[in-house]
């Protein structure tokens, strides 16, 4: 969908609830009772031992747990690959190994996704993780693998550490042809198996004539509290015993970037170089992998970006006028695109007072494939060892949606005209309802 450049046009936003600031539709708060836990949060992906590994964090209710679920695993064509059934406990976190989950990602596709569910079919967390190489020297690597983002097939995925090096070494060579791993290796050794598994999906999305474009998303997430849920977190203050007096201050910090954009590039030349794989079981599979020799070009392709955005937080806490029984929360997130200084949303809430916001917004015909969202929690309790007169909490959630659609013209041709990119990560029991907003946002345009 094509929108004229005026502000008024490309900032919509897309909620139930809104009101006019300024001649812009923004998200009004939305409050509620209490903070909604999810069920079952995904901590961390990771490869351990040769097999994927998961880390989730079920809710601290047990009425909002399933007496078991089913932890899945789904590779690049979305076909199932292994499971696990197990029986949650609440308020614990369990790690969980899915044994021979991560097979030949070089014919199946880098990019995977975990799913916890119900028995019965209902979707209680999703986690996308990319897979790569892990190389010990040139002959020899390991799969690794890393929480992600979500994009169209035809996009690559790429880490912001061998984005920026590759835009480096091509900025340094100027147009002249290079090898790509062979030239990320020599900068950075530790990106050898990255650059290996870029190589592999340039070459296999890139036809080998002319100047050909091709997508590439690239993301980051970091936290304070030691997860890979980014700008989510959730800080939950409260006493672990009732019989002593204590006092705590827990604080978070998370940003979430994704970036969709065009790279576009003339092949000279490939060559294959045999790389051994390890296996789980100790076996090494021999794969012959691509490294391309290239030259950058410009001109041949364009692209326009329209973003969506949403921000949720919740606080609450549970406090009296006694100043040895109180609790509190603050929860603030901002969505911003490219590197604006101003935010397009900023939200802030605080407790005692329960109370939950969502802000979403769309921002059509932008020359930035870029947004992120920054998050700042605070929960903190007072507590006089004395349970009768109450136990005080206090508890910040902070969770956002993310989505990018690149529309790209390419006189040359060679090109998905569009690609999409879509990111989400929360710890409350809303995730269905931010997927369902990045879905009705693609299925607008």
């Amino acid at each position: 969908m094509h929108r004229r450049s005026s502000r008024a046009s490309w900032l919509r936003a897309l909620t139930l609830s809104s009101f006019a600031v300024g001649g812009m539709l923004v998200a009004a708060p939305v409050h509620a009772a209490e903070t909604s836990e999810a069920p079952a949060t995904i901590l961390d992906v990771s490869m351990q031992d040769g097999e994927l590994t998961a880390r989730i964090r079920w809710a601290a209710e047990p009425k909002s747990l399933p007496e078991e679920v089913e932890v899945l695993s789904y590779d690049g064509t979305d076909k199932l690959t292994a499971g696990e059934r197990l029986s949650p406990k609440a308020g614990e976190e369990t790690e969980v190994k899915l044994s021979g989950a991560v097979q030949e990602p070089w014919e199946t596709g880098w990019a995977q996704r975990l799913v916890v569910r119900e028995p019965k079919g209902r979707e209680l967390a999703s986690q996308p993780y990319d897979v790569s190489l892990d190389c010990e020297d040139e002959k020899t690597c390991e799969l690794k693998a890393a929480p992600g983002i979500s994009a169209s097939r035809e996009v690559l995925h790429v880490s912001n550490a061998l984005q920026e090096t590759l835009a480096v070494i091509e900025k340094e060579q100027d147009g002249k042809a290079f090898d790509l791993v062979h030239e990320v290796a020599r900068r950075e050794p530790s990106l050898f198996g990255q650059a290996l598994t870029h190589a592999q999906g340039l070459i296999k999305y890139g036809p080998a004539e002319g100047c050909r474009c091709t997508w590439e998303a690239s993301y980051a997430r970091s936290n304070t509290q030691g997860t890979s849920l980014g700008a989510a977190h959730d800080v939950f203050a409260r006493p672990l015993a009732t019989n002593r007096p204590s006092r705590a201050l827990l604080t978070a910090q998370g940003t979430s970037q994704m970036t969709l954009s065009l790279h576009c590039t003339s092949l000279a030349s490939i060559h294959f170089q045999p790389v051994g794989i390890k296996q789980s079981g100790g076996r090494v599979k021999p794969v012959l992998l691509p490294q391309p020799v290239y030259s950058t070009c410009a001109g041949t392709c364009s692209g326009r970006y329209t973003h969506f955005g949403r921000i949720t937080g919740a606080v609450s806490a549970i406090s009296t006028n006694n100043p040895f029984l109180d609790g509190s929360a603050t929860e603030q997130s901002k969505y911003h695109l490219g590197n604006a200084l101003s935010p397009l949303l900023n939200a802030a809430d605080s407790a005692p007072n329960d109370t939950t916001f969502i802000h979403a917004i769309t921002a059509f015909n932008v020359s930035t494939g870029s947004g992120f969202v920054q998050t700042s929690g605070e929960a903190s309790y007072n507590y006089n060892g004395n349970s009768s007169m109450g136990v005080p909490r206090g508890r910040a959630q902070g969770g956002y949606a993310m989505a990018v659609q690149g529309t790209a013209v390419c006189p040359g041709g060679g090109l998905n005209p569009s690609g999409r990119a879509w990111d989400v990560a929360t710890t409350m029991d809303n995730e269905t309802f931010l997927r369902d907003g990045i879905n009705s946002f693609f299925d607008s345009l």
